[in-house]
C-alpha cells in the first residue's frame, strides 16, 4: 500500500477507536469522566478531551508515516497497543501484582526504546482510552516520553562525540 492508503488507514483506526466510543457514550447516558489516579478525592477528567487529543496524535503519527519504514511504523503502533491492553486489562482485573511492574517497566524501556515517537504514543493512548479515556493515558505516558526523548538525545550525543559517526536514530 502507498503512503496515502496508509494514512487513510491510520485515520480510520484513530477515528474508529478514539471517537466512536465517545459517540456511543454520548448517546447512552453521557460521556464518562475518570478521577485522576483513580482517587475519588481528586478531580475528574472527561473522556470528551479525546475529541481533541486523538486528531492531534493522529496528525503527528501520520506525519511519521512519510519518514519511516511502513513496517516499523505499524509494528511500533501495534506493540504499543498490545502493551496498553496488558496494562489496562490487568488494572481492570484488579491484578496489581501485574499492573505495577508493567507500569514501572515503561520507564526502563524508555531508556532504550524511542517511546516518544508519535505512532507509539498513539497506539498506547488509543488502546488505553477504551478503559480510561484519552487524557489519563497521555498524562501517564508523558514522563516516559520525556525520559525516552532525553535518552535518545544522549545516545545521539554520545555517538557523535565518541564514535565519530552520526546515528540514524533521530528524535
Amino acid at each position: 500500500m502507498n503512503n496515502n492508503r496508509q494514512t487513510q488507514l491510520l485515520w480510520l483506526l484513530t477515528l474508529a477507536m478514539g471517537l466512536l466510543p465517545l459517540g456511543w457514550q454520548w448517546l447512552h447516558g453521557g460521556i464518562e469522566a475518570h478521577h485522576l489516579l483513580a482517587d475519588p478525592n481528586l478531580p475528574t477528567v472527561s473522556n470528551a478531551w479525546g475529541a481533541l487529543i486523538f486528531p492531534v496524535l493522529g496528525l503527528l503519527a501520520s506525519r511519521r508515516l512519510t519518514v519511516i519504514n511502513l513496517f516499523s511504523f505499524w509494528r511500533n503502533f501495534a506493540l504499543a497497543g498490545f502493551y496498553a491492553a496488558a496494562v489496562a486489562g490487568s488494572f481492570l482485573a484488579g491484578a496489581e501484582q501485574i499492573t505495577q511492574p508493567l507500569f514501572i517497566a515503561v520507564f526502563v524501556m524508555a531508556l532504550v526504546l524511542p517511546l516518544h515517537r508519535a505512532e507509539i504514543v498513539l497506539g498506547y493512548v488509543l488502546v488505553m482510552s477504551l478503559a480510561f479515556g484519552a487524557v489519563l493515558p497521555l498524562l501517564m505516558s508523558l514522563p516516559a516520553m520525556v525520559l525516552a526523548c532525553v535518552a535518545t538525545w544522549l545516545r545521539e550525543v554520545w555517538t557523535r562525540r565518541f564514535k565519530g559517526t552520526q546515528s540514524t536514530n533521530a528524535i
